[in-house]
């Protein structure tokens, strides 16, 4: 399952941080960050695309109290997050 998450942050370089901080929840979760950053003329807009390998994986992100607390602490404005799940069919990584 492919999602977009986006929403405003303080920063990327916090946010990334915390993503690395927390590689083994990434791990636990079966997430795949496809694409993650910020428009390039304001770096407080925030978009990444993740690809969970199972539903529970995505469940078991979106009900983890203590990620959420420290994705706030990172500056991710939880409340303004907007979560999409994508088609299953799309192309990942084509070159022509």
């Amino acid at each position: 399952m492919i999602v977009k998450i986006e929403g405003p942050i303080e920063t990327f370089a916090k946010w990334k941080a915390m993503v690395h901080n927390n590689s083994e929840k990434v791990k636990k979760y079966g997430m795949t960050f496809l694409y993650a950053g910020t428009e390039k003329s304001d770096d407080t807009k925030f978009i990444t695309i993740v690809k969970f390998n199972t539903m529970e994986g995505m469940q078991g992100f979106k009900n983890d109290e203590e990620l959420h607390k420290e994705r706030a602490a990172a500056g991710v404005d939880l409340e303004k997050n907007v979560t999409t799940p994508m088609s299953d069919d799309f192309l990942e990584q084509y070159k022509g």
